[in-house]
Formats: structure tokens, sequence, C-alpha cells
């Protein structure tokens, strides 16, 4: 029996709420890092995240369940586009980790073996690569 990583997580509740998604569809499925990622996000880094792992042998309902779950994303985001060039393909709760606040709260979570508490979580376009925050979603949303 050989499993195959079919998608990654940086949190266990979205992990687990995959893993009944998939065993809801009849797919047996497996968690791996999840312990370590429990005991800090760091270490949850460092290993590549919760790993979803399922049978070779059932790729294709997997792969049926991942186009459900991304079609119903889109019907739930049409009214967002990228405010550069308009795309409605998007990374939601992307961790944007730029400038010199994020340095120095990294730094600082470095020296004091804590998580790094200055993280932006915002929306991060698939087509340009555009970062843009919840704020500008609302404003495209009211026009």
């Amino acid at each position: 029996m050989s499993l195959l990583t079919v998608k990654i997580f940086q949190n266990n509740v979205d992990a687990h709420l995959f893993k009944a998604r998939l065993e809801s569809e009849g797919i047996d499925c497996y968690l791996f890092d999840e312990n370590i990622n429990s005991m800090d996000m760091i270490y949850g880094v460092a290993v590549g995240g919760i790993k979803v792992k399922v049978n070779a042998s059932d790729t294709e309902k997997v792969k049926k369940v991942l186009a459900e779950i991304e079609e119903e994303q889109k019907q739930q985001s049409l009214f967002v586009k990228c405010p550069v060039c308009e795309s409605t393909e998007y990374y939601k709760n992307f961790v944007s980790i730029q400038g010199w606040k994020a340095f120095l709260a990294a730094l600082v979570a470095f020296l004091t073996f804590s998580y790094p508490v200055y993280q932006k979580s915002v929306y991060k376009c698939k087509e340009c690569g555009h970062e843009f925050k919840k704020d500008d979603i609302q404003k495209i949303e009211n026009l």
C-alpha cells in the first residue's frame, strides 16, 4: 500500500475538516506530522506542515472531491477581484511576512523561543501575485 500526499495544511482545524470531507466520501486518509505541528507552529513549518495522505488507489476520488471544493470556493467568491488584474483566482488567508516589521518580529521570536506575532493575513492573486487586504475586497464588493 503506497500513500500519496494530496494536500498540506498549516493548522489542525483545516486539516481535520478536509479529512472529514474525504472520509464522508468513503476515502481513507491519514494525517502526518500533526502532533509536531500542534506543539509549535515553527516546528510545523520546519517539517512542512500537516500532510493529508491517501491510498494511491483513491486518487481519482480525491481529484473529484478537490474539484468540488474548488468549485464551492469559486461560487462563494464571485465578486472578489484582484485590484490590479481583476482576476477572480486568489489565495485566501495568505500569510504575508514582508517588510522590516516582519523581520523584527521573527528576530524577537527567535531570541525568545516563541511564535512570531506579527503576521498579516492577506489575499494573494494567483495570476499577478499582488497581495491585497480584506478592506480592498469590500470596496470591490460594494461597487
